[in-house]
């Protein structure tokens, strides 16, 4: 069975040390082929929602070379979805620079709300989809329970930019799923990922909205090279494969991503 995993991190995080060399550690040892990757150097503020150290100097076209570069290097293993920076930078020229230069690496955007205390529906936000409509790239936006990364917001930006493919990381994290599901269910251009999602609550999404809504996606390897041994990956990898049909499956792990990112 083809896996692609479209929700996959390099770079410091926070506390998360996500070395490239544990994507591909992971990858080999779980059966991953193909791996969507931004990098958390692109971050804009703390976890305290503080500003960042005097030496985090990354901008957003720095702060995605790293994944760009590591595409180039594990070609047809690795693809950039770059880490977009709406709060203290906007889309500049810099990042159209690294857009173009990024050439087929870049397979879409990854907005984090969280990190740059905007919601989707801030005005800073829009010229990325703008940008995403023109150029037919999905968008794949973090979404949890805080102030700024309400599935809410997802819905409105997609409700908004039909013309854009949007994906909610996590379908509500630290939630019941129920919200982002009922949203994700609601509109063609929104869709879930499986990352930190409780096995049942994907399984539920697929029965009552169908199996083209929902990605499989990780956050790899954010607990390192083994973030796939997590019981909710295992259950993805094994046990859910009794759960729906072998045309549902394939949809989940690769059919979706390959569809949406143009891979």
């Amino acid at each position: 069975m083809k896996i692609i995993d479209e929700h996959v991190h390099i770079g410091q995080l926070g506390p998360f040390d996500m070395r490239p060399s544990y994507v591909i550690e992971s990858m080999e040892r779980y059966g991953v082929s193909y791996s969507l990757v931004s990098c958390g150097l692109g971050v804009e503020f703390d976890q305290e929602h503080q500003p960042l150290p005097n030496d985090w100097d990354y901008t957003q076209y720095s702060a995605n070379l790293p994944a760009v570069a590591f595409a180039r290097q594990y070609d047809g293993k690795i693809g950039v979805l770059p880490w977009c920076k709406p709060h203290t930078e906007g889309f500049n020229h810099e990042l159209e620079k690294l857009l173009r230069e990024g050439g087929n690496c870049i397979k879409g955007l990854k907005i984090h709300p969280f990190y740059s205390m905007l919601p989707m529906t801030a005005p800073e936000i829009e010229p990325y989809l703008s940008y995403a409509a023109e150029k037919e790239l999905p968008v794949l936006i973090h979404t949890a329970s805080d102030e700024f990364s309400q599935p809410k917001f997802v819905y409105e930006a997609a409700k908004a930019h039909p013309r854009v493919n949007f994906i909610m990381a996590h379908v509500g994290l630290g939630t019941d799923n129920n919200e982002a599901i009922e949203l994700i269910g609601s509109l063609p251009n929104l869709y879930g990922d499986t990352a930190w999602v409780k096995p049942e609550s994907g399984l539920k999404l697929i029965k009552k909205y169908g199996a083209h809504k929902l990605l499989f996606g990780t956050d790899n390897p954010i607990d390192g090279a083994d973030t796939y041994a997590h019981p909710f990956y295992r259950t993805y990898f094994n046990a859910f494969q009794e759960w729906v049909t072998p045309d549902d499956y394939e949809l989940l792990m690769h059919g979706n991503t390959e569809r949406l990112y143009h891979l």
